[in-house]
């Protein structure tokens, strides 16, 4: 059995099940009424889902290019509301964009996920921002922070910035993957308030990045299109292009031209004919770059029915029979 993150930030299952064969994504979510994308679920009801929308839920929000910007951004907005400062809660909530352009500004709180469903990044075109702010800190002297902004993730989109940068102020545990920012990215939360580290991961940054006040960082197989600006302790680049020549101790940087062995995280698409899949990447060797830059990747498409999809009411009984 192998470990993966599940779409709300938790852990995921995805194993091989004898005799049946059959995998298991555990999506860990809350009970709760919501309606995404014409897709109802009642509190406290399992939905068997449909042919075209599988049931992932009551917190995994799905749009696509009819729903209304309005609904799309109430929506975001009510949840980075209710998960802002839920550092300690336990609701997990996930806003999934199908293939298509959007308008919206998604700004991201604890235990929440945006992810686009294309087979590429830039399938799902967001312009304004999906992006993380700094938290107050009257304790600092630049009153705004990002030391505790864990435990969120963005990925597999393309956003252009209606704003000057997208902002990813983040600290630890909150992953950009598979990502394609069209314009500057801004890591850090504004004022030189602190922030304490993040990771970057199979994304293309056209712009610069502007590393600022974030002690350290990892990017992993990546495209900078501009300059990285600085670094504070610790900054390691493996496989990235564009990546700032290590001169360490005169800059803390650690450069690998290439990653030795890597495997990217599963992703959940949709494929062309509407049906959800799970894309498991190949394993790479002496990498630098994307995956996805030159279209085509290594790796096995799985349909959907091939897992079984858990929820918090199953025992483990009832999981493990499957």
């Amino acid at each position: 059995m192998r470990t993966i993150r599940d779409l709300g930030g938790r852990t995921a299952s995805l194993a091989r099940i004898t005799p049946s064969s059959r995998r298991l994504l555990t999506i860990a979510v809350s009970v709760a009424s919501i309606t995404a994308a014409g897709v109802a679920y009642a509190a406290g009801t399992a939905s068997a889902g449909t042919a075209s929308t599988p049931d992932f839920g009551p917190n995994v929000f799905i749009y696509d290019e009819s729903t209304p910007t309005t609904q799309i951004q109430s929506k975001l907005d009510e949840l980075f509301t209710k998960q802002e400062h839920n550092e300690m809660g336990s609701d997990r909530y996930a806003v999934l964009f199908k293939p298509g352009k959007y308008t919206v500004d998604a700004k991201l709180g604890y235990y929440t996920t945006v992810a686009g469903l294309g087979q590429t990044p830039d399938a799902v075109d967001i312009t304004g921002a999906v992006r993380v702010v700094g938290q107050a800190d009257p304790s600092s002297a630049a009153g705004i922070s990002s030391l505790t902004n864990f435990w969120r993730s963005a990925e597999n989109m393309a956003v252009t910035p209606t704003d000057w940068s997208n902002q990813w102020a983040v600290s630890q545990a909150s992953p950009m993957r598979r990502m394609h920012i069209k314009g500057i990215l801004w890591l850090e939360p504004g004022n030189g308030g602190y922030a304490s580290g993040g990771y970057i991961a199979d994304s293309k940054i056209d712009g610069m990045t502007i590393n600022g006040s974030q002690q350290q960082w990892l990017t992993r197989n990546s495209e900078l299109g501009g300059i990285w600006t600085n670094g504070v302790w610790n900054q390691v680049f493996s496989g990235v292009v564009g990546a700032p020549e290590a001169t360490f101790p005169e800059n803390p940087y650690t450069t690998l031209a290439t990653s030795p062995v890597t495997r990217e995280k599963p992703y959940l698409y949709v494929d062309a004919a509407g049906s959800y899949r799970v894309f498991v990447p190949g394993l790479r060797k002496n990498t630098s770059g994307t995956s996805w830059a030159a279209g085509a990747e290594a790796g096995s498409s799985l349909s959907l029915r091939d897992f079984y999809v858990a929820k918090p009411s199953d025992s483990a009984r009832r999981i493990n029979m499957e």
